[in-house]
């Protein structure tokens, strides 16, 4: 079938700006009685400021700046919080939810005074309103009412809250008395973003730690909103620190990566090579153990290697992660070339290798941060080699994700990809021994075991929650165990492209689809001996995936787990970025590129039907939300090389624009009649991506959200009024649900329930004799219309210069047909021509 380029449109120039108003439907605080709430508002933040004080004094440390403290608040809205941040010279170092559970409009607020001279201005402002007078100071009357009536309690940071979970699970397990004489911690430091006072900070930690063995390991590592630093400890230093008001968390480090199990295969055959890469071909980095280049299917695709672990002080793999990860990059489906016995690497890898080997585990140095090794080795890669698309199967399997703030490694992975505009590839992280629930048959098991899926401790882990990064889970390949003579029966927990029963699932920071996509990671078995011992067996032949090998005694090795599904989809966002660069004619945004993943994942009828039949036994609402429990375990699906470029059946059309918070953009998309009457299977697959600004101290985490909605008709007078709510300030993000249901199409899943994710991805699809809701009464041309469209969380640096994003379209259908869709498509769009742009720029400079 013929390749056709993708056709790249314009948006509509008809839809003017209009006003958001910022933060619509604020929630109401209770009434408070100011004589009463006044005092106890002084007393607790005389007690707060009083106790700070005087253990900084015990420490030695300065107790007059960057003050630390917790305030709870009842229904605070927006506007009162930026009112009082800027007011009063705070920085809010975390905004989370008081209870996740209830949902009661509360939240906890952990505010940085810079000084007690600040303090001293809120507590003036306190004073006023318990007295109720009339007069401006720092606040207005009113702005002074609405804070205060906010504020439930003024009290220290708890000290349970700086305990990580390691830390906390290792002090469970010591003696009441025991003392421990030197061991290393992860500390992390909350941080205003102002560099000059870094080195305040680290002079306080310094004077924590005295001069008797304890001490900071290397300089502090700055992200956004943290300081991250190592840091020998004993059991005194220890308490102070956990203690300081200035420390966000104290842990143990993370040391060794879940261990994922794998087999050698042996070589029957000696297998036939086909290299046609060049110096253009795509590109992308593994961050992993390493690679091992004398495995002959390895060698040729290796550009280069850097060491940032130095513990073994060799860019080769030791360990047999790294290589194995590598190989399903460069190859993709090194399933299809065994069976082959073909192998044409269409991918080039470079490594980094940020683990190290410890008795066959994939383990991180004691010398530095998992986040700072990383944050080296991406932009290492990134500035040496102008690699932009990154595999790292890792994570802390200690930090589960349950809701409320982003992890620091996440949100290190979030900043550099926004910053140098690159993707970065992630797997979800593995629960390597599931329960075995009692099943009486094996439907009963593989229900069991999908269900248990929705479990607590299958929840995602640092850093598969980045926002800006893609996650992805494990789904099967294979489903009928080996027989062995001898040996117990076993059974598969799960047919072909069900989600594996070990993997992790979503949903990600403030319910975001996550996984986004998933990719085949293994199976595991239910062994039961004759004897009656029940347990998994993660190792049967035919259930693994097999990769490449990092010894001379074997080409292939046989794998499982989530870190083998992630470099499935790096392989294809390495062939995507060179394919978008050789038909735009510059390299594709990082946005473009995550928008024509998602945009090409599908699902299999069986995906849908076994997901959408699940039961989650912690969810406590009344609806049966199918397409919710769907998106967590798989996302969008399975992303498919077949995006690479368009055909006479599948034609993609995409748009990158910038959008003003303050205004929408309308693309009118011709839908073509013979499209629509086709005897086949149909479908049109919209997708979205874009880099909102992140910061995890707060608990929207992203700075706005965008989103889209898809209309069958639309006109002039539904949008003025659309744009009248909007001026008037009575809009909400439902607004676009609410319009008649004449104008609605039939995309699912709805864009309320994607709409918090930077990548979105709604689809219409139709059976033989399905179409007839996209077309028209009369004799016109059908269209669908897509409105995107956007709102600030909070308040940002960048808030007033337009947001990029970009928009992918696919129409495609199965038919022996042929209908002309990439001509008609191609000939009823607004085109845009990205090479006379370029040129017209080049012309004015």
């Amino acid at each position: 079938m013929e390749r056709l380029t993708h056709i790249e449109i314009s948006k509509e120039d008809r839809i003017g700006s209009y006003r958001f108003h910022s933060f619509p439907n604020a929630p109401r605080p209770k009434f408070r009685s100011r004589m009463n709430h006044g005092r106890q508002l002084k007393q607790e933040l005389d007690d707060t400021t009083k106790a700070l004080g005087a253990h900084r004094e015990q420490l030695g440390i300065d107790g007059e700046s960057l003050l630390v403290l917790e305030v709870v608040s009842d229904a605070i809205s927006r506007e009162v919080l930026e009112n009082m941040l800027v007011k009063f010279n705070l920085f809010l170092v975390e905004e989370t939810e008081l209870n996740e559970l209830e949902k009661d409009n509360r939240s906890k607020l952990i505010i940085q005074f810079a000084n007690k001279s600040d303090i001293g201005l809120f507590e003036k402002e306190r004073e006023l309103w318990e007295q109720d007078i009339d007069k401006d100071f720092i606040l207005t009357y009113a702005q002074r009412r609405d804070l205060f009536n906010c504020i439930e309690k003024i009290r220290n940071v708890s000290r349970e809250d700086r305990i990580g979970p390691r830390l906390k699970s290792w002090l469970n397990k010591l003696e009441k008395e025991e003392v421990v004489e030197e061991f290393i911690v992860n500390v992390d430091i909350w941080y205003n973003g102002d560099r000059s006072k870094i080195i305040e900070l680290e002079s306080m930690l310094s004077t924590v730690l005295g001069n008797q063995g304890s001490k900071l390991l290397g300089d502090l590592f700055e992200i956004p909103s943290l300081l991250l630093g190592r840091a020998k400890v004993n059991n005194f230093t220890l308490n102070a620190l956990l203690d300081l008001d200035i420390v966000s968390v104290v842990d143990l480090p993370i040391s060794t990566v879940s261990n994922e199990q794998s087999m050698i295969y042996t070589n029957e055959k000696e297998p036939i090579i086909i290299d046609n890469l060049d110096d253009n071909a795509p590109l992308a980095t593994v961050l992993d153990t390493g690679v091992f280049t004398g495995n002959k299917l390895i060698s040729s695709v290796f550009v280069g290697g850097e060491d940032f672990d130095g513990t073994e002080n060799t860019i080769t793999d030791l360990n047999g992660h790294g290589t194995g990860v590598a190989g399903i990059v460069a190859y993709g489906d090194v399933n299809r070339c065994i069976k082959e016995n073909v192998f044409e690497p269409l991918v080039r890898i470079c490594s980094g290798k940020i683990m190290h080997d410890n008795n066959g585990n994939p383990s991180f140095s004691e010398n530095k941060r998992p986040e700072q090794i990383v944050k080296e080795a991406i932009e290492h890669f990134y500035n040496e080699y102008n690699c932009r698309i990154f595999n790292l199967s890792a994570g802390d399997s200690d930090n589960v994700y349950n809701g409320g703030r982003q992890f620091a490694w996440a949100e290190m992975l979030d900043q550099l990809s926004r910053d140098l505009d690159i993707v970065i590839i992630v797997s979800a992280g593995n629960v390597n021994n599931p329960e075995i629930l009692y099943s009486e048959s094996r439907i009963e098991l593989m229900e069991n075991s999908r269900n248990q899926l929705f479990n607590p401790e299958h929840r995602l882990i640092d850093p598969a929650t980045s926002a800006l990064a893609l996650t992805v889970g494990s789904i099967t390949r294979f489903s009928e165990p080996e027989i062995i003579e001898r040996r117990g029966v076993r059974i598969s927990a799960g047919e072909k492209s069900y989600p594996s029963v070990f993997t992790r699932i979503g949903k990600g920071i403030n319910n975001s689809v996550k996984p986004e996509l998933v990719d085949y990671g293994g199976n595991y078995v239910f062994n039961q001996p004759t004897r009656g011992d029940t347990r998994w067996f993660h190792l049967d032949r035919n259930m693994l995936e097999p990769t490449l090998h990092n010894s001379n005694d074997s080409l292939f090795r046989g794998v499982c787990g989530t870190s083998y599904s992630a470099p499935q989809v790096t392989h294809i966002a390495a062939r995507i970025e060179r394919a978008l660069e050789q038909q735009i004619g510059e390299k594709p945004s990082a946005n473009l590129i995550r928008a024509f993943l998602v945009n090409s994942a599908e699902y299999t009828p069986e995906m849908v039907g076994w997901t959408e039949s699940s039961v989650d036994a912690f969810y406590k609402g009344k609806q049966n939300k199918k397409q919710e429990r769907k998106l967590r375990l798989i996302g969008y699906g399975k992303a498919s090389e077949n995006i690479l470029y368009s055909n006479d059946k599948k034609v993609t059309l995409f748009a990158e624009d910038k959008l003003d918070l303050r205004s929408f953009h309308l693309y009118k998309i011709p839908v073509p009649r013979e499209f629509l009457k086709t005897k086949s299977n149909k479908r049109i697959a919209i997708s979205m991506a874009y880099n909102p600004a992140t910061k995890l101290s707060r608990k929207d985490y992203l700075a706005y959200n965008l989103w889209f909605e898809v209309f069958r008709r639309i006109d002039e007078d539904m949008l003025l009024k659309f744009k009248q709510r909007k001026e008037k300030g009575v809009d909400d993000e439902e607004d676009l649900s609410n319009l008649p249901d004449a104008n609605k199409t039939n995309f699912f899943p709805g864009y309320t329930e994607i709409s918090k994710s930077t990548v979105q991805q709604r689809v219409w699809e139709k059976g033989k004799r399905g179409g007839s809701d996209l077309d028209w009464d009369d004799s016109e041309q059908p269209f669908i219309y897509i409105l995107v469209t956007g709102k600030e969380r909070f308040k940002f640096p960048e808030q007033e210069m337009p947001k990029d994003y970009s928009l992918v379209i696919t129409f495609s259908y199965d038919g022996e047909e042929e209908i002309d869709l990439y001509s008609t498509l191609r000939n009823g769009v607004r085109i845009r021509n990205r090479q006379k742009e370029q040129a017209r720029t080049q012309i004015r400079l």
